[in-house]
């Protein structure tokens, strides 16, 4: 027992409850006789399939909707589920670019890495070239550490 209504049922309840006309709520009509027990089950209530082929024929009497009988064809559901996939698929290469990306980011920070280091070696060499050159000028002789300290700093710069 399918207890929900069609879609066509559906959207167009939806359409009325957003657009206020069902806002007072539904009312019937009470007669002043009451119905017999016999007289109720001749009254049963139809169906929810039979609500909405009820639907479906008053809306096409209206001409609300055209006659025919193929409901997947619908224009707006068929668009929506165009653009849905045509969203994962963006969201799927946003994916993809994002971690291409990241990846790229973490090469550069580790190259930032090395050339900073290489930027701090390059000033030592420079400090120790500059000691170097005014002791030769001032021709005082470099000590045993100056000559180790420049080849360390040469043999770390390579």
């Amino acid at each position: 027992n399918n207890n929900t209504l069609g879609p066509l049922t559906e959207r167009l309840l939806s359409a009325l409850i957003e657009d206020g006309v069902c806002d007072q709520g539904i009312t019937c009509e009470v007669e002043d006789d009451v119905p017999s027990p016999s007289q109720h089950a001749k009254r049963a209530l139809p169906t929810i399939s039979e609500v909405e082929i009820r639907v479906r024929e008053e809306l096409v009497e209206l001409g609300v909707l055209d006659n025919s009988d193929n409901e997947s064809e619908d224009e707006v559901l068929t668009e929506l589920l165009t653009k849905q996939d045509e969203l994962r698929e963006l969201a799927a290469y946003n994916r993809t670019q994002i971690n291409l990306l990241y990846e790229t980011a973490l090469e550069y920070m580790k190259q930032q890495d090395i050339r900073h280091k290489i930027d701090v070696i390059d000033d030592e060499v420079c400090d120790t070239y500059r000691n170097f050159m005014l002791k030769k000028h001032k021709k005082i002789p470099y000590s045993k550490k100056e000559k180790d300290q420049a080849n360390k700093l040469l043999q770390e710069r390579d």
